[in-house]
């Protein structure tokens, strides 16, 4: 799907890849990016935390099964889901919708509303309380920077701590 995007991007609208945000970060752009993939993994951990307290909820199975994947299989995971995700849920949709209506914000909110919905068949309530997080800082860092190699670091940091590093303690 990204190639076909991309593809679509370069040949049929005849823009650069600039214009759904794909360049390098700034030095500044980076360090708050990697920060707000920092804050997000604490603030969605505590935020789940407080609702398995409060609710009696339980994890998703999901991450359970993420927990039971080979290191490569994982790293595949995360690697994909960075610079696809990055692209096809932030990058192009945020750039054309805000072209279309002339609002950042109706770009990331519709980026934000859709990315949860996404995700929310896998995850559930409980596992949509930190995706929340998550995706305020990746919509976040995205309209902040307008650009999505930024937003691809603040993804690694989350999915790195979520996918690689908290499933072996569980």
């Amino acid at each position: 799907m990204v190639a076909v995007l991309l593809t679509v991007v370069v040949r049929w609208e005849r823009r650069s890849l600039a214009s759904i945000g794909v360049r390098r970060p700034t030095r500044r752009q980076a360090l708050v990016a990697l920060g707000a993939g920092v804050v997000a993994v604490v603030l969605g951990l505590l935020a789940t935390g407080a609702a398995v307290v409060a609710f009696d909820v339980r994890q998703p199975e999901t991450l359970s099964a993420i927990g039971r994947l080979s290191l490569p299989v994982k790293l595949a995971l995360v690697g994909t889901a960075v610079v696809s995700e990055e692209i096809l849920w932030r990058g192009y949709p945020i750039e054309r919708l805000t072209e279309l209506t002339g609002r950042l914000w109706v770009g990331a909110a519709v980026s934000f509303v859709v990315f949860l919905g996404v995700h929310y068949p896998a995850w559930g309530l409980v596992g949509a309380i930190p995706q929340s997080v998550f995706t305020l800082a990746l919509v976040g860092v995205y309209a902040w920077s307008r650009n999505a190699v930024a937003s691809m670091l603040t993804h690694a940091v989350v999915n790195v701590c979520m996918v690689l590093v908290l499933p072996a303690f569980l």
